[in-house]
């Protein structure tokens, strides 16, 4: 119960923040500053796709199943080294315990269709457990798409090798993110999490959530939902919390 009036709290918390009428919206939770295209809550990318060269971000993202278990959480920070490059460094923790090493590389291909409302890229993620010591890797394609004014897209279609250098069977990776902008400040959106490995097998997360910008610099995202994506594809009620720091 005191979880469920956390998750509450957390909610009505970021829903209360004033709307400035002169409020400018930085980048702390975007995919693409031009066009403008949200962020994912769950699954974030290493800085917007076309930064420039010097931004830096950090954040946390913490997730807690409604109905017990150990608090997952991601400190993590993002540079881009160049333009339309971008590093990552996360740390997954359980508790207090630091499971994983997690580096990604992100990168943004020009735009050959010349639409102003679409922007494309690539992410490739390593992984090292702590305790097994074995490594995996993703692979990524980006697409954003801004439609309809305050409506845009973020897709993400890609690969998993679960033990690299093994003969391990790859995983399929599908992100769908639908957002719509509700003003500067506020925006709502739906993300589905995709997993499904080469015997058909398919894992999935549904999460509703929320993105406040608290100014030009500091974003709050957090959303409830759905998780089948353990290996027992047990359903789990989850809540998801992000904070978001861009210099």
């Amino acid at each position: 119960m005191k979880r469920i009036k956390f998750c509450f709290c957390s909610i009505f918390a970021i829903i209360a923040v004033p709307a400035y009428a002169d409020f400018t919206e930085g980048t702390a939770a975007l995919s693409s500053g031009n066009p403008h295209i949200p962020e994912p809550l769950l699954f974030d990318l290493v800085r917007p796709l076309g930064a420039k060269k010097g931004e830096l971000e950090i954040n946390t993202l913490a997730q807690q199943n409604i109905h017990g278990g150990p608090l997952e959480w991601a400190p993590e920070i993002e540079y881009a080294f160049a333009d339309g490059l971008a590093f990552e460094l996360e740390l997954p923790t359980e508790n207090s315990k630091i499971t994983d090493y997690k580096v990604a590389f992100q990168g943004t291909f020009s735009n050959s269709l010349n639409n102003p409302n679409m922007i494309h890229g690539w992410q490739v993620i390593a992984t090292k457990n702590r305790e097994s010591a074995k490594y995996s890797s993703d692979v990524l394609y980006i697409n954003g798409y801004r439609f309809m004014g305050k409506w845009s897209t973020l897709n993400m279609v890609g690969l998993r090798k679960p033990e690299f250098g093994k003969s391990s069977n790859a995983i399929g990776l599908i992100n769908n993110n639908l957002f719509y902008d509700f003003s500067p400040r506020y925006t709502v959106g739906l993300e589905l999490n995709h997993e499904v490995d080469t015997k058909g097998v398919w894992r999935y997360s549904v999460t509703p959530q929320m993105h406040v910008d608290l100014n030009s610099n500091i974003t709050v995202q957090a959303g409830t939902g759905v998780s089948r994506l353990n290996l027992a594809k047990k359903s789990e009620k989850l809540f998801a919390l992000r904070m978001i720091y861009a210099f």
